[in-house]
Order: structure tokens, then sequence, then C-alpha cells
């Protein structure tokens, strides 16, 4: 693991970054597990309800997410999370879900968060399942659907 050593953020995505975060991309094994960031920035940019999150280590862009809620239920989701395949492997998405869960807790003041993965991602689930996210019996779009619970402060 060769984590680099700058300082991680967690930036929206902007006019000025779009291009760049649209450009990443999984590995091409991984690609039926999650939908292309050009689909989730356009989703983002319509539906104002998802925030989409460019992920960086100094200047450098490693990955991108999505959050937001489902205003059908009113249930907050950690909606999409990729590294791009250049940067994967080096404990990156370790190092951002809890920047991604302490960033929903503060924004929405949520107590749950909802997440959905391809079936055949075992390696993600098990990912999401170190930080307390667990599978709750429920599909979304025919994905896998996990749930972290979080304590009340």
């Amino acid at each position: 693991m060769l984590l680099g050593k700058g300082k991680l953020q967690l930036l929206e995505v902007t006019a000025h970054n779009w291009r760049e975060v649209a450009g990443l991309s999984v590995d091409e094994a991984q690609l039926t597990y999650i939908e292309s960031n050009a689909f989730s920035l356009a989703e983002s940019m319509y539906e104002p309800q998802w925030i989409s999150v460019a992920m960086y280590d100094e200047e450098t862009l490693v990955g991108y997410a999505m959050h937001g809620t489902d205003l059908t239920t009113g249930n907050i989701w950690l909606d999409r999370l990729m590294i791009d395949a250049h940067f994967q492997g080096k404990g990156y998405a370790k190092a951002f879900i809890p920047m991604l869960i302490d960033r929903m807790i503060q924004l929405y003041g949520c107590t749950r968060i909802y997440l959905s993965i391809h079936h055949d991602n075992c390696a993600a689930q098990k990912l999401y399942e170190k930080f307390g996210f667990e599978v709750n019996g429920e599909e979304d779009c025919g994905e896998t659907v996990m749930v972290l619970d979080i304590p009340m402060q």
C-alpha cells in the first residue's frame, strides 16, 4: 500500500474540475459495477438532491463519489464511490470512506446511510463491512443494499 503522503480532501465537483472527474474510470473488469462518472455528473447536475464530490490526494484527483437524499423515501445514500484504476490498491477507498461518512453526517444530520453494490462485487462488500455497513436484505435496482446505522451522539 502506497497511499500518497499528501493531504486527502473532498472537494465538490465544479466547472473547473468536472472534465477531469468525468475522465476517471475503474478497471475494465469493474465497469459493470458502477455507472460512469459522466452519467453521475449529469445526474447530480439535473437532480440537485445528489452532490458530486471529487477525491484528491494533494492536487492529484484519485476518485469520485456522489451522495444525497432519495426523494421518495428520505433515505440518505452514498450512491457512488470509485477510485480511478491507476490509484486502486493504495488504500484510498479506506481513507475516503470515513471522510465521506463524516461529511454526510454533518451535511444531513443522518443516523443511517444506505448504499448499494453489484451482487458480484465481493471486494466492495467486504470493504464496506469493515466500516460497519451491513447487508439489510433489500435490493435497489437489482443491487444488494447495505446500511450503516450511526449511533446517536
